[in-house]
């Protein structure tokens, strides 16, 4: 009986070849692809019992290399790979005649090689011309545990991060390209319910920005007394907009420490020119008291700043 002859596609070498020798070593006839176009051309040249293919990858998506396989042989299997799964990418893959899909980096290769003893299987129950409805419900029951283990991970993985974000003192808000914002956290809901109370709106000014195509630049502004900081990150795009993440910090401690330190060389200054402004002073003095004068004005400047209303970064440039 012949090997199943597998072909195993992503771009990560190292892992690349880990797959490669784990596939061979328990009797599979493993080609190896180093990116999208390379994965192309194996496929057609060669009939396949397995793909795994990452999603992305240089050249063509693990997701096209699927529609191609599927074209030249609708009974091929393949098991999608990626770094950061997502139900919406697992369901598009299904939908398209993925076996399953595995998240990277693996818990083990064991991982690896059940998945595709699964896979394996279920093709060689194909293709001995069992009923189609004994094939779906077999293939139906494998998804069927798959999906169920994915959504539990999942969901798990989400509370524990809520659990983690609920304890931040920053408050965290997703902002999606055409959806309502999602306050992440009790902090994030805090500054909300100021922001509402307050006319200039900063925080809600700053969403409407996060929500455009641009990302915009970090602001200091002023709410309620205190001075926060609004940071905005870029999540993956979804349908030409990108989905962010808003970050808003409190930085009144931080500013009132730096105001006060600075506080200090003012009156300082400021004596020394009350006290040169005493009398005439000679040219010497003169230029002295040009340089004390400048420095003032940075100075206070500087500490009028910090301890009221901060302007945005685009301002302070």
């Amino acid at each position: 009986m012949n090997p199943p002859r597998v072909l195993i596609a992503d771009d990560d070498e190292a892992l690349l070849g880990l797959m490669v020798r784990r596939l061979t070593r328990v009797g599979a006839a493993a080609d190896a692809a180093a990116d999208g176009v390379q994965a192309s051309a194996l496929i057609q040249r060669n009939e396949y019992d397995l793909i795994v293919s990452d999603v992305n990858m240089p050249g063509k998506s693990g997701l096209e290399l699927l529609q191609e396989a599927k074209q030249r042989d609708p009974h091929v299997q393949v098991v999608i790979v990626t770094g950061g799964a997502t139900l919406e990418t697992a369901v598009q893959a299904l939908n398209q005649g993925a076996f399953g899909f595995l998240t990277k980096p693996f818990d083990h290769m064991s991982v690896l090689e059940n998945a595709a003893a699964r896979a394996l299987e279920f093709r060689r129950l194909t293709l001995d011309n069992l009923s189609m409805a004994e094939v779906q419900k077999k293939r139906g029951d494998l998804l069927q545990d798959e999906i169920a283990d994915r959504l539990k991970q999942v969901n798990r993985q989400d509370r524990e991060m809520r659990q983690i974000l609920a304890t931040v003192p920053e408050g965290i808000l997703i902002v999606g390209g055409r959806r309502a914002v999602v306050p992440y956290n009790p902090a994030a809901q805090r500054y909300q319910a100021l922001d509402a109370q307050s006319l200039d709106r900063p925080l809600a000014s700053f969403l409407e920005a996060a929500r455009g195509f641009e990302r915009p630049d970090p602001r200091l502004v002023s709410l309620a007394g205190r001075t926060l900081r609004l940071t905005a990150v870029d999540l993956t795009k979804e349908r030409g907009r990108p989905g962010r993440i808003v970050v808003v910090r409190d930085l009144t401690e931080e500013s009132r420490e730096i105001s006060q330190d600075l506080e200090r060389p003012v009156i300082g200054l400021a004596q020394g020119l009350a006290q040169l402004l005493g009398r005439r002073p000679s040219d010497e003095e003169r230029a002295i008291l040009m340089q004390m004068a400048s420095q003032v004005r940075l100075l206070e400047g500087l500490r009028s700043t910090l301890a009221g209303p901060a302007p945005s970064v685009e301002d302070a440039a």
